[in-house]
């Protein structure tokens, strides 16, 4: 048996009770011979795009045992279930029990970072520039680095 990770997305009106969510994933876990060794709410979120008419979801992060054959099983049991939007299952054999216990974002509290939008759809870290404005080369314009130069020496000589 092999250590995987789980990651789980539930439809947030099952998620409202965490007692649903653990008997959802207790089913799938003994569906598929699994030993579940961690269970805990991720966070919830608004997704970047609709899944199966949902537009918010709760993740749920697992740990579990289980050997790789029952993974598809798992799989197709997420896929059925009225409860799961999604899954996302990875091999976890490097991922200490240190590791399985350290917080997650629901468990931390807000976030602490200036101006970050808890709901946002964006990764941390990455923003969007409207200011400046998009220049896409066409066949005739000018590509190399000796006409970008020239053509700004030519800006600043009519000025």
């Amino acid at each position: 048996m092999r250590t995987y990770e789980g990651m789980f997305l539930f439809d947030p009106t099952s998620a409202a009770d965490w007692s649903n969510v653990e008997a959802e994933i207790a089913r799938l876990m003994k569906r598929a011979g699994a030993k579940l060794l961690v269970s805990k709410k991720w966070d919830e979120r608004r997704l970047a795009y609709e899944i199966k008419g949902r537009n918010r979801g709760c993740y749920v992060l697992t740990y579990f045992q289980a050997s790789p054959e029952k993974i598809s099983g798992i799989e197709r049991d997420v896929h059925l279930s009225d409860h799961v939007l999604r899954c996302l299952v990875l091999r976890a054999d490097h991922v200490t029990e240190e590791k399985m216990s350290e917080p997650t974002p629901a468990e931390a509290g807000p976030r602490s970072v200036e101006g970050e939008d808890h709901d946002s759809a964006e990764p941390a870290g990455r923003e969007r520039r409207r200011s400046e404005p998009r220049h896409r080369a066409g066949p005739n314009d000018a590509s190399g680095p000796e006409e970008t130069q020239k053509a700004e020496a030519a800006a600043k000589t009519t000025e």
